[in-house]
C-alpha cells in the first residue's frame, strides 16, 4: 500500500533534463537514441543570438545525452571512451563548429563527474582524481576550439569558467575569464551562478566572499532579472557547508539561524518582489530557480510564500538543491515542503 502510494506521487514529477521543453526533449531523443544530431544543430543555430536559451540548450544537450551512458571505466585501462557518444561524434565531423565542441565539452564534463561522483573531495580515490583531470582536459581543448570560432560568444567563457573551478583554479585565474565573460554579456546568468559557486566555501571561498559577490549583483540587477536569485542561491550553499562540514551543525539549527537572520530573509524578500512577482517573461532557467527559491522559503518557514512558487514548479522539481536538506532523498523532501505550502 505504502509503495504504490510512493508510486504514485513519484508519478506527478517530470525528472527530464528538458522539462516543460518538449521541443528540446524530442531533439534530445532523436540525438541519443536515432543518432540523428539535425535537429540539435538546427535548433542551436536558431539560438545564437540568445545567449540564454543557448546556454540551456547546450547544458541539456550534453547532460540528458551522456548521463548513464559512457560512463563505466575500461577494466583494462581505467578509461572512459571519448569517441562513441554521439557529441564525440558530432564534434569529430564538424570540427568548425563551435555548436559541436561546446555541446561536447559539456559533455565530456558530465562524465568526468559521473566517474568523480558527487561527494565530498575527501572521499574520492586516486584513480577517480586522474580520470576526472583528463577528460576535464579534453573538455577544456573543445573550448578552445569554441571559443576561436566564436570569439563573441559568451558561452564558451561560462563553461571555461565551470570547468575551472572543478579544476580549482587560482582566483586570478578566475577572476580573467570572468572579466571576458561579462564583457560579452553583463548579465550572463549562468556565468553568474558559476561565479558565485567560485567563492563558495567548498571551493576554497569563504561564505563572506559568496555573500557578498550575490548581494553587490543583486542590488544593481533590471527588475524581473533571475540575478536577483544570487543571494537565495548563497544562502542555500551556505546551509549546505553549516550542516554537513561545521562541527555540530544540524538541519534544524542551520534552518532556525537562516530564519533568523534579517539580512537573509530580506534576500528571500527580494528574489519575490523583484523576480518572482514581476511580470517579465520566463527566462530558460525559470524553473531550475524557481526550485532555490522554494527551498530557500520552505526551510525558513515561510510556507504561505512558498505555495505560489511550488505550483509554478509544477512537475519540474530539480534535485538540487532539495537532495541538500536532512532527507537525501529529493522527491521526498519537495513533497514534505509542497505539503506544508498548500496547507499554509
Amino acid at each position: 500500500m505504502i509503495l504504490t502510494l510512493w508510486r504514485l506521487l513519484t508519478l506527478q514529477i517530470d525528472y527530464r533534463l528538458a522539462q516543460d521543453d518538449t521541443a528540446l526533449r524530442e531533439i534530445c531523443k532523436q540525438a541519443q537514441y536515432d543518432a540523428n544530431i539535425e535537429p540539435a544543430r538546427k535548433a542551436l543555430k536558431a539560438t545564437s543570438d540568445d545567449y540564454d536559451r543557448r546556454a540551456r540548450y547546450v547544458r541539456v544537450m550534453a547532460e540528458s545525452t551522456t548521463r548513464g551512458m559512457g560512463s563505466k571505466p575500461d577494466p583494462k585501462t581505467g578509461r572512459i571512451d571519448t569517441t562513441k557518444a554521439w557529441t564525440d561524434q558530432w564534434a569529430a565531423r564538424c570540427p568548425n563548429d563551435p555548436d559541436a565542441q561546446l555541446v561536447r565539452a559539456g559533455s565530456l564534463r558530465e562524465r568526468a563527474w559521473e566517474v568523480r561522483g558527487g561527494d565530498w573531495a575527501s572521499t574520492v580515490r586516486r584513480e577517480q582524481w586522474a580520470e576526472f583531470g583528463r577528460l576535464l582536459r579534453l573538455a577544456e581543448q573543445n573550448i578552445d576550439l569554441a571559443t576561436h570560432l566564436a570569439p563573441e560568444d559568451p558561452t564558451p567563457w561560462a563553461h571555461r569558467l565551470r570547468i575551472m573551478i572543478d579544476q580549482s583554479a587560482p582566483r586570478e585565474d578566475l577572476d580573467e575569464v570572468w572579466a571576458e565573460l561579462v564583457r560579452r554579456d553583463p548579465h550572463n546568468r549562468d556565468g553568474h551562478v558559476y561565479q558565485l559557486t567560485s567563492h563558495c566555501r567548498k571551493w576554497g571561498g569563504s561564505h563572506e566572499a559568496m555573500f557578498d559577490f550575490a548581494r553587490s549583483v543583486a542590488a544593481t540587477a533590471p527588475p524581473g532579472s533571475p540575478l536577483h536569485l544570487l543571494p537565495v542561491r548563497a544562502a542555500c550553499e551556505w546551509a549546505l557547508w553549516e550542516q554537513n562540514r561545521e562541527s555540530g551543525g544540524t538541519s534544524e539549527g542551520v534552518g532556525q539561524r537562516w530564519r533568523q537572520d534579517p539580512t537573509m530573509q530580506s534576500d528571500l524578500d527580494s528574489a519575490l518582489h523583484r523576480w518572482f512577482h514581476q511580470p517579465a517573461s520566463r527566462h530558460a532557467e525559470w524553473l531550475a530557480d524557481v526550485n532555490f527559491l522554494a527551498y530557500g522559503l520552505a526551510r525558513t518557514g515561510r510556507d504561505g510564500d512558498a505555495a505560489p512558487v511550488f505550483a509554478s514548479i509544477g512537475r519540474y522539481m530539480t534535485p538540487v538543491p532539495w537532495a541538500w536538506w536532512e532527507d537525501k532523498n529529493s522527491t521526498s523532501t519537495f513533497f514534505r515542503a509542497r505539503r506544508r505550502a498548500r496547507r499554509a
